[in-house]
């Protein structure tokens, strides 16, 4: 994505978006983001499924539990990518430092 934007949106070049991403990211940073992805896919869709096969209310219910779905998964990945980002920032140092 990042790449896309600053080459095709933004007229950069291909050299200069790679030399300056390989001066600032490692190999940690892709491990967070993958271990981030799986675990807000898996609570996204744990939160989706409870929500959705336990509707109360009829149709009115259904509609009701995705509105809940969206708002609880939100708070919920919004405080663990707080989390995780946290604890992430502390134990990896910088690179270049």
């Amino acid at each position: 994505g990042g790449y896309f934007f600053n080459v095709v949106m933004q007229g950069g070049t291909p050299g200069a978006y790679l030399a300056t991403f390989s001066a600032l990211a490692q190999l940690p940073d892709l491990w967070i983001s993958e271990i981030k992805a799986v675990m807000f896919g898996f609570i996204a869709g744990v939160v989706a499924a409870y929500r959705g096969l336990n509707p109360k209310g009829g149709p009115k219910g259904v509609g009701d539990a995705v509105n809940q779905a969206v708002v609880i998964t939100f708070l919920l990945l919004f405080f663990l990518n707080f989390v995780l980002t946290t604890i992430y920032l502390q134990v990896v140092p910088r690179k270049g430092l």
